[in-house]
Parts: structure tokens; sequence; C-alpha cells
């Protein structure tokens, strides 16, 4: 599942912290630190929050052009209805 960017997450161990230094955080303070940690340009942060224009190479369908970005995924330890597995592989 995505989080969506005011989202709060609780580190459960507290040495995981190499990306803030504090426990509790909105998914928009981690994607920013980690960008921030990745370069101090405020303006290329927001590229990559809001996608960053490139190619991939797809084995059976070549070249396709589009843009990535930089999103936060939460795995939960249980699903939360057998469909979410479905849903998952799916997307």
């Amino acid at each position: 599942m995505l989080l969506k960017s005011d989202e709060v997450i609780s580190l459960n161990d507290f040495k995981d912290r190499a990306i803030l230094s504090h426990k509790t955080f909105k998914a928009e303070e981690f994607i920013y630190g980690l960008l921030e940690k990745m370069d101090h340009d405020a303006e290329k942060r927001i590229k990559w929050r809001d996608g960053v224009e490139c190619e991939i190479l797809s084995p059976n369908a070549g070249w396709k052009k589009g843009k990535i970005r930089v999103t936060l995924e939460f795995i939960p330890d249980e699903p939360e209805s057998i469909l979410d597995d479905i849903r998952q592989t799916i997307s």
C-alpha cells in the first residue's frame, strides 16, 4: 500500500534512523529527508517528489517514456483482506 504524504510512521527500532533523527514522522517528512540526503537543492527535491522524466527498458515492450518518483510503501504483517494480495499483484 502506497502511503499518503500525511500518514504517520513510527519506527519500532529507533536504531533505524539513518534518514531522520526522530522515531515518529509523516511519510512526506521521510521522503524529503531522503531527498535532502541526496541533494540539498530544493528544486531538485520537488522534481523527485513530483516525478523525473525518464525512459525504462522492458524486456518484452522495449523503451517506454514516463516519469519516476520517490514514494513510500507500507506492507502490513497481515493483509487487511484476502483481496489485498490480489490487488497488490495486479498493481
